[in-house]
């Protein structure tokens, strides 16, 4: 079978052909390697959780963070889920949950992921 060369070079996702001009392309948002197992701050700078993953909803947006609150040295943690659209950042880079706390992160229902 023969094929084109230059159709082979793009990639190919979900049965559709995408490419990008890396040229044109500009976009905003965070890396989501640099965001995993970030510390997690209220809105008075304490440290309330982390960030342990995220889940892409059908809608191809992060829909939730899954967040690890409380625990000590990865003992003990609990994991709840958090719409990402709460979350802000601040001057410092860090990543901001306004109005959060300990207390109130370890409140929402345990998260478990789907067998």
């Amino acid at each position: 079978m023969k094929t084109d060369s230059k159709k082979d070079s793009a990639p190919f996702v979900g049965g559709s052909l995408m490419a990008v001009n890396v040229d044109i392309v500009a976009t905003t948002g965070y890396r989501a390697s640099k965001l995993l197992g970030s510390e997690i701050y209220n809105h008075k700078g304490e440290k309330i959780g982390k960030i342990d993953d995220f889940i892409v909803g059908s809608d191809e947006k992060v829909s939730v963070a899954v967040v690890a609150v409380g625990g000590f040295l990865g003992m003990g943690k609990r994991m709840v889920a958090v719409s990402a659209e709460l979350f802000e950042s601040n001057a410092q880079g860090q990543v901001v949950l306004p109005g959060a706390t300990k207390d109130k992160l370890k409140a929402l229902p345990a998260f478990q992921y789907a067998v």
